[in-house]
């Protein structure tokens, strides 16, 4: 199972917003007690390690504080996902990266149409090897014209971030494709994460009809 996430901005001070909530989650927690980590936050650091790092010292509170930042935070999600059937190889690296920009992109698209918005001039994805960046850049670029909407989404250029620390943008959108994971993988079990991304998706993601429904737990 591949899960791709798309997380764009509804307010020009959006980013800025989510390096201060950051900040202050980092102040707020210095002088707390290291005695009591999070156990089991391990998924958390791995692809959230600026945000998840002052929660380490809370017991069990890290997903729903960082699912409250994510609600409060003016932001907009598209969820792609590509399931592997039983035996399935997985092999069609490129059908799949045509799926998942384009489930992500269609969201995108009709966003932009619903609120007479253009694109963003960049998309930002986490980088992979040479080769594969390659294939990437190349099936976006074929894939792309033929989208509805590519009149409005034509700008919008692929990059990839290099490696290191991401920018805090990009870990918001890597903790989301992780919640929605978890939740496919564990339905039935809590998950304030996922419950707060699906809130904010943008049709016609995956699970946008549930939006606004979630089980109280």
């Amino acid at each position: 199972m591949f899960v791709q996430v798309l997380c764009w901005p509804t307010m020009p001070a959006a980013w800025s917003a989510l390096a201060e909530a950051a900040a202050s989650m980092r102040a707020i927690r210095d002088g707390l007690s290291m005695s009591n980590p999070v156990v089991g936050s391990s998924w958390l650091q791995q692809v959230a390690p600026q945000l998840s790092g002052p929660l380490e010292r809370e017991w069990g509170a890290a997903e729903s504080t960082l699912a409250t930042l994510i609600r409060r935070l003016p932001v907009r999600f598209a969820v792609a996902i590509v399931r592997l059937e039983s035996g399935e190889r997985q092999g069609g690296a490129a059908a799949r990266c045509r799926s998942l920009f384009t489930g992500c992109l269609t969201a995108y698209g009709t966003y932009l149409k619903t609120s007479n918005q253009c694109a963003f001039r960049l998309m930002l994805a986490p980088g992979q090897s040479a080769e594969t960046n390659a294939q990437r850049l190349a099936v976006y670029a074929e894939m792309l014209p033929h989208l509805e909407g590519s009149g409005r989404l034509g700008a919008l250029e692929l990059a990839f971030w290099p490696g290191g620390t991401p920018p805090l943008p990009m870990e918001v959108a890597q903790l989301a494709a992780a919640a929605v994971s978890r939740h496919l993988q564990a339905p039935a079990q809590a998950n304030p994460l996922f419950d707060a991304v699906r809130e904010q998706l943008a049709p016609p993601s995956h699970f946008h009809a549930l939006s606004g429904r979630s089980a109280r737990r």
